[in-house]
């Protein structure tokens, strides 16, 4: 490899244009192996792109979040919760820098 610190700013330029033009290159032969194993792993599974891809987005949509049942309440608002996970809402910041205990709004 040639040390570049010696080129002027011409070369520097042509060759920028020459390594954006083969990265280009090379991120679209990627894509296009990915997307031949994908075809290959499909076929073997004598199924279609598109069920494969049908299938990954049902597991992911059963892989859904469960609610978390809140374990704080706003004394002054009862509608205002907090399940305790996150970060903590204004209402309570605002009461604990009052002086008030995370343990008074236990519900």
């Amino acid at each position: 490899m040639q040390d570049i610190s010696k080129l002027s700013v011409e070369e520097l330029k042509r060759l920028q244009r020459e390594a954006e033009v083969l990265i280009a290159s090379k991120k679209e032969q990627a894509i296009q192996d990915a997307y031949n194993q994908v075809i290959e792993i499909a076929s073997n599974l004598d199924l279609t792109i598109d069920q494969l891809l049908e299938y990954g987005a049902q597991k992911r949509k059963n892989t859904a979040r469960k609610t978390v049942e809140p374990r704080y309440r706003n004394k002054t608002n009862p509608k205002d919760t907090w399940t305790g996970r996150g970060k903590q809402p204004r209402w309570l910041v605002a009461e604990l820098e009052k002086g008030a205990k995370l343990e008074d709004f236990l519900i």
